[in-house]
C-alpha cells in the first residue's frame, strides 16, 4: 500500500511538474509576442530559439572537462548563433528589444557627402 501511495505521488508531482513547465513555456511566448508585436507562430520561434540557446549554454557551463578559455568560446558561438536565428525572424526594431546590446553588431551607417 506504501508503495502505491509513493509511486501515486511520484505521478502527480511529474504531471505537475509537466503543468508548470507548459504554463511557463505559454507566459514566455505570450510575452514575446506581446513585447515584440509579433504573431504566435514567431512568438513560439522565438522561444524555440532562447530555449535551445539555454540548454546548450547550461551543457557548455556543466562541463567540467573543458578549460575557461574554451568555455568562453564556445559561449561566443552560442551567442552568435542564436542571435544569427533572431536576426531571421526579427527586424531591427525588434532585435532592439531582445537582444542585448553588448551581444548586437554595430549598425552600419552609410555618410553622404
Amino acid at each position: 500500500m506504501l508503495l502505491l501511495s509513493a509511486t501515486a505521488a511520484g505521478a502527480q508531482t511529474k504531471s505537475s511538474q509537466t503543468q508548470s513547465e507548459a504554463a511557463q513555456r505559454h507566459g514566455q511566448v505570450n510575452f514575446y509576442r506581446k513585447s515584440l508585436a509579433v504573431d504566435s507562430t514567431k512568438a513560439e520561434q522565438v522561444a524555440q530559439v532562447q530555449e535551445s540557446y539555454k540548454k546548450a549554454l547550461g551543457l557548455v557551463v556543466a562541463d567540467t572537462a573543458m578549460n575557461e578559455e574554451g568555455r568562453r568560446a564556445k559561449i561566443g558561438q552560442l551567442i552568435a548563433e542564436k542571435n544569427r536565428r533572431l536576426r531571421l525572424l526579427l527586424n531591427v526594431s525588434q532585435q532592439q528589444k531582445l537582444i542585448p546590446s553588448t551581444e548586437r553588431e554595430p549598425v552600419k551607417t552609410v555618410k553622404q557627402p
